[in-house]
């Protein structure tokens, strides 16, 4: 079974703060986000003879490269652009001018925005995953690096659900989710799998620190029993996790 391995970029301090991207600014990762990105490693190693595509935003690329991953650069994996002003953040509610609108509502016109409206977002989702079911079908993995909002997107429309389904798939900086062709249909394998929910946060936003018990690796089963919540990226769902861009 040939999957869709999903990687989001590890943490930049506008995740801590739930900050929008604009769509100009290509914010670094933080030393947290760093340490996020190369506790991917292990449970990537499977899959590096596998396609590996990156947006090209640094956090990405970054995340890619701290992972182990030789990645091709695909522009379409850029994130989701709002275009907003500067320091607009989740919590925001989108009450502030240029937005003044649910950015998930599909039913806005694509000249209702400033940025990427939720259809054309959806359009560029729709070619990725036509490219990297191309890839499957010729025996081949896929790895995509990229966006918190991107991949809740590409996961609502592969599964043929509307994009603005993406809303409601929460997911954490430096996460695993798998996509693949399951009993013949489009299906959803594993989500929100971090490796760095095995260290324990500082009292105040310091470096991680380490725990004692070690990442488990991604184990490549094909899906038939239940796995517990957050064991591994090769099957275990773990839907908690905050938003972020």
């Amino acid at each position: 079974m040939h999957q869709v391995i999903m990687v989001r970029h590890a943490e930049t301090a506008w995740n801590r703060v739930r900050r929008y991207y604009t769509g100009r600014d290509d914010p670094a990762l933080t030393p947290a986000g760093e340490m996020e990105a190369s506790l991917l490693g292990p449970h990537l190693a499977a899959y590096r003879d596998a396609r590996v595509l990156c947006s090209p935003a640094l956090r990405a690329r970054r995340t890619a490269e701290l992972a182990g991953l030789r990645a091709d650069v695909g522009p379409e994996l850029r994130e989701w652009s709002f275009r907003l002003r500067d320091g607009h953040t989740v919590d925001d509610g989108c009450r502030l001018a240029p937005c003044r609108h649910d950015v998930w509502n599909s039913a806005l016109l694509p000249g209702a925005c400033a940025g990427e409206c939720l259809p054309e977002v959806a359009a560029r989702a729709d070619r990725v995953l036509d490219r990297a079911r191309g890839v499957l079908a010729d025996g081949r993995d896929v790895v995509l690096v990229t966006h918190g909002n991107f991949i809740r997107i590409l996961t609502a429309r592969w599964l043929g659900l509307p994009a603005g389904a993406g809303a409601h798939l929460a997911l954490r900086t430096a996460s695993i989710g798998r996509l693949a062709v399951y009993d013949a249909r489009p299906s959803l394998l594993g989500w929100n799998f971090t490796p760095a929910s095995d260290v324990l946060p500082p009292a105040a936003g310091g470096p991680l620190e380490p725990v004692t018990r070690p990442p488990r690796p991604l184990r490549r089963t094909v899906p038939g029993r239940p796995e517990g919540r957050g064991r591994s990226a090769s099957g275990g769902a773990d839907a908690a996790g905050g938003q972020g861009r």
